[in-house]
């Protein structure tokens, strides 16, 4: 592939110089064994991760300025579609992706084992062998440990992807022997235009997507395209807005109707996460309306609110509870009671 000048169509929204860096190792041919794609969820680290093993694994590679060329086997093979997503775990031969069971907290031993295995063999390309684990700062430590031994001893035309909101949180011994690339959060006039020239979104909401997903454009497209994604997060604003006036009883009564019965185990753990991210949201939208920067706030239902009401030291005194739910979350406390401890203290 040296000494060619190759034309990418990255799926990808801002974050260029991660592009820009793909690219000419892609030219070089100097691919790094591991990389760990790190930063906030959202971004299209995964897309990316996707794109990129699609590049490494097109038979055309040697014979297109355009890659991937989009028509061979191989290519085709990451558009295989079932239902009404991608899933490319078991689409291509020469691709291998694992991510943490719904149900789970960690990625276990076990897939790990038998992820390295697959890599192990053969390509049937002849190309390179491509691996993707998301969520790996959810590896157990005896997951880890077997990842780490396999890195130790990189194997030739292997390549191996973790994508992570925190790479602090890997063992420094898998980071140390890992390309490092930051993904950064997008300016929100970036997401508006690309709301607006590629899926044609109306101005006024594409104005309000682009706010509402803080610098995430898949997540602002996801508020476009999912209705129910977008109602369900505008019920969590107004759950916390209802908090700032109501009784104890009826703070609790909405925790309830939240976190009921039905919701259990990570499914739980992953709502209550959410739900403080948003909070959070709505905490700092007040205090950059006390300090006069109306330009930067996030949520229009906050614009409406009393923003007169509390002053700054309540608003920090709602953030520091907030924070201290997310500690209580990650100690494996009943998420239930995250969030009750939030609606009796505030």
């Amino acid at each position: 592939m040296k000494n060619q000048d190759f034309k990418f169509n990255w799926p990808l929204v801002g974050n260029a110089h991660i592009t820009e860096f793909l690219g000419k190792s892609i030219a070089r041919e100097s691919i790094s064994s591991t990389y760990i794609f790190n930063g906030p969820d959202n971004l299209g680290k995964t897309t990316l991760a996707n794109h990129f093993a699609q590049i490494l694994l097109c038979e055309n590679q040697k014979k297109n300025s355009v890659i991937p060329c989009g028509v061979c086997s191989s290519c085709r093979s990451f558009l295989i579609e079932t239902g009404e997503n991608l899933e490319l775990g078991n689409a291509h031969t020469d691709f291998h992706l694992i991510k943490k069971d719904k149900d789970k907290k960690n990625i276990s031993v076990t897939q790990v084992r038998e992820f390295i295995r697959a890599l192990s063999m053969s390509s049937f390309s002849g190309l390179h062998k491509v691996g993707v684990i998301k969520h790996a700062d959810s590896l157990s430590t005896e997951a880890a440990n077997a990842l780490l031994k396999t890195l130790e001893e990189p194997r030739d035309n292997v390549v191996i992807i973790l994508i992570t909101e925190n790479s602090d949180s890997l063992p420094q011994t898998i980071v140390s022997r890992s390309q490092v690339l930051n993904f950064r959060l997008v300016a929100a006039d970036t997401i508006y235009n690309y709301l607006v020239e590629k899926y044609g979104v109306g101005r006024v909401e594409a104005k309000n997507f682009s706010r509402l997903s803080l610098g995430r454009p898949a997540m602002a497209l996801k508020f476009f395209e999912d209705k129910d994604f977008r109602e369900q997060y505008e019920v969590k604003v107004k759950i916390f807005l209802d908090f700032l006036n109501q009784d104890i009883n009826s703070r609790l009564e909405a925790v309830e109707n939240l976190v009921n019965k039905k919701t259990q185990g990570q499914e739980a753990v992953r709502l209550v996460k959410r739900t403080l991210e948003v909070w959070q949201g709505v905490i700092r939208d007040f205090l950059l309306l006390a300090y006069n920067h109306n330009n930067l706030v996030q949520h229009h239902q906050v614009e409406a609110a009393d923003r007169h009401q509390f002053s700054t030291p309540d608003l920090l005194r709602f953030q520091s509870l907030c924070r201290q739910g997310e500690k209580y979350l990650a100690t494996n406390v009943s998420p239930k009671l995250v969030l009750e401890n939030i609606a009796i203290n505030i």
